[in-house]
């Protein structure tokens, strides 16, 4: 018998990024600001999306001009929505290692 931990977890690819999750031609129709980004984490909670992941790209250029940094924005996901998790991509080398885990930290209460 299976047990509750065991059920299948949903996730989505948070888009905080401009020109879309994917390099391509092809005009995106996903939009990247904050406001979208708040009903898209509503609307996956509600429809039973257990996690969000937030990417982190500004190290790598492929074709995004614009982009939010991973570890507020997902503050701003986490503060529209009540069961949602977010997993928020961090590059170790730019980011102090402390000052990352007190900020994650205070995020969490």
């Amino acid at each position: 018998m299976s047990s509750h931990s065991d059920a299948i977890k949903f996730a989505y690819w948070v888009p905080n990024v401009s020109g879309g999750l994917v390099i391509s031609n092809i005009e995106q129709r996903t939009g990247w600001d904050i406001d979208y980004n708040r009903k898209l984490a509503q609307i996956a909670e509600a429809n039973g999306f257990d996690y969000a992941l937030s990417q982190i790209r500004f190290t790598a250029g492929y074709g995004a001009d614009n982009q939010h940094e991973s570890v507020s924005f997902s503050h701003a996901l986490l503060a529209a929505t009540t069961t949602l998790k977010v997993i928020a991509a961090i590059l170790p080398g730019p980011w102090n290692p402390a000052l990352a885990a007190k900020q994650i930290a205070t995020i969490n209460h």
